[in-house]
């Protein structure tokens, strides 16, 4: 699967805004990719990413970076000796301590200084280089599909780690690249000051091996969870009132009980509210030589309405009184 198919699987299925953004490291002696342009300004890193999403590529030596601070942790230049002290950090009142400011650069993640030439990004589908990480901007709800679909081959649960400072670069550039680990940033101070990332926008860098792995997952993931979670399935307010051909509760009984209706002239029989029922509710029975379900344990309902949402035909409406 190359990068042009991945992006529209990933745009598609996630519905993106932005497009994923391709990130490599410039090592020392390999040459500039064709088609990138360096920028007429120097640019933050964070900046240049929401340049890359609205479809540049770029191509950014150490000249072109305007944040000190961040071309200086990703390995580009040496960073200088008044950041490096954490006194600017006091300066913009941001941490309270030098003690403090001083254990944070300790444990940020970054690169030895000339490690690498530049940074290069363009669109996933543009990129005429092999990327270190993607990154894409996203909502919470996107995020938490590219969540589930790296879980959906591994099992494995994410372990992320960021910070609110200089996120945009160690964690999304440096941490996934030492670990092999997708990461997560939120932005930071810079990038939420200088940049376009929305209030209600973050940040997700995938190492370049798990990307297709992941795609397809989401391939799997958007035949069905995707759109029934989008399309708010379970959502009963709503579910109960779509119809009226069950009996209204009867009034003035004592107790609260859940009662299950199931119109069995509109009842496929296929049995998935059966196999979906997390409680063993439901049974199929047959009735007039043809199978239909029927709510043979309701006790045992916990109103979760996963047989609602899962009927095709929208049979099962669900009370409780």
């Amino acid at each position: 699967m190359n990068y042009q198919e991945m992006t529209k699987i990933l745009k598609d299925t996630l519905s993106l805004r932005w497009d994923p953004v391709a990130v490599r490291m410039m090592r020392p002696g390999e040459e500039r990719p064709p088609q990138l342009i360096e920028p007429p300004v120097p640019l933050r890193h964070c900046q240049s990413l929401t340049v890359a999403r609205r479809g540049h590529c770029l191509y950014m030596p150490p000249r072109s970076h305007a944040c000190p601070d961040g071309s200086g942790i990703l390995g580009l230049v040496e960073m200088s000796s008044k950041l490096r002290s954490g006194d600017l950090y006091l300066l913009f009142k941001k941490l309270p301590t030098l003690k403090i400011a001083q254990k944070m650069i300790s444990t940020r993640p970054e690169f030895k200084a000339g490690s690498y030439e530049a940074t290069l990004l363009a669109p996933l589908d543009q990129a005429l280089f092999e990327p270190d990480v993607v990154i894409m901007t996203l909502w919470p709800e996107q995020a938490m599909w590219l969540c589930c679909a790296q879980t959906y081959y591994s099992g494995e649960r994410q372990s992320f780690k960021t910070s609110g400072f200089n996120s945009t670069c160690a964690d999304l550039i440096i941490q996934p690249m030492k670990t092999g680990e997708m990461n997560i940033s939120f932005g930071c101070y810079g990038a939420r000051a200088s940049s376009e990332i929305d209030d209600f926008e973050l940040y997700l860098s995938i190492p370049t091996p798990l990307l297709e792995p992941i795609v397809q997952a989401l391939l799997k993931l958007g035949q069905k969870s995707i759109p029934e979670e989008r399309r708010k399935v379970y959502l009963h307010p709503v579910m109960d009132k779509v119809g009226s051909r069950r009996d209204h509760p009867q009034k003035g009984k004592e107790g609260r009980d859940i009662e299950i209706f199931i119109d069995e002239q509109q009842c496929l029989g296929d049995g998935l509210c059966v196999a979906f029922c997390p409680s063993s509710v439901l049974e199929m029975k047959e009735r007039e030589g043809r199978q239909v379900a029927e709510a043979v344990h309701p006790k045992s309902c916990s109103l979760c309405y996963t047989c609602v949402g899962q009927c095709p035909e929208k049979a099962i409406q669900i009370s409780y009184s």
